[in-house]
């Protein structure tokens, strides 16, 4: 794949294995700091395994769905999923990170719209609901080409290196994503040269 950005991208669940393989993502803190306002300082493998453990490894009814996105070299591209799942509610919460050298190709964009297709498509959820820093430009892009709408802040609500950061509150509806769903990939698809196997988003069309 050159670049980074041609290819066909493996799109599938992500396991424990596989965190040792993307621990060195959340040791720029600086970087990780723009994605995750939970982490105080880099975090040891160790302690990521743990925190993962308690997502993928939910007992009874799945609570998260968390999935790996890579390049036909089987290297590490980006990981997104499904967190905090309520399914009386029927919400959930979008949580992505995308690898510093494959961003701004359309990545962290694919990937929203295979969990965007899963939340309304397959779990039948209500919305979804996801949060970013205010100076996080690149999500704010990615997420508005899918269609979520800002629905509020929590000013100041982000501490990274001394400095308070608004957190965006954004989210999006099922009914509005499956009205406007095929749009979206028709105008993603132009603009992007990647593809999913086995979801292929690029060639479901409806």
């Amino acid at each position: 794949m050159e670049n980074g950005t041609s290819g066909a991208i493996t799109w599938r669940p992500l396991g424990l294995d596989d965190i040792s393989r993307i621990s060195d993502w959340f040791w720029n803190f600086a970087d990780a700091a723009l994605f995750d306002r939970s982490l105080p300082m880099p975090i040891s493998e160790d302690a990521l395994q743990q925190n993962w453990r308690k997502s993928m490894l939910c007992e009874g009814i799945p609570c998260a769905y968390w999935f790996i996105a890579e390049d036909e070299n089987q290297e590490p591209l980006g990981i997104a999923g499904l967190e905090s799942v309520n399914y009386i509610q029927g919400d959930a919460v979008l949580p992505f990170f995308v690898a510093r050298d494959f961003r701004q190709k359309g990545l962290a964009t694919a990937m929203t719209i295979s969990i965007l297709d899963l939340a309304f498509r397959q779990l039948r959820l209500h919305r979804v609901t996801t949060f970013f820093r205010d100076d996080n430009a690149a999500t704010q892009r990615a997420l508005q080409k899918v269609g979520f709408s800002e629905e509020g802040r929590f000013r100041e609500g982000w501490f990274s290196s001394g400095v308070r950061k608004d957190i965006v509150i954004a989210g999006i509806l099922g009914s509005e994503w499956i009205a406007n769903r095929h749009q979206v990939v028709e105008n993603v698809t132009e603009s992007c040269k990647l593809s999913f196997v086995p979801t292929c988003w690029k060639e479901e069309r409806e």
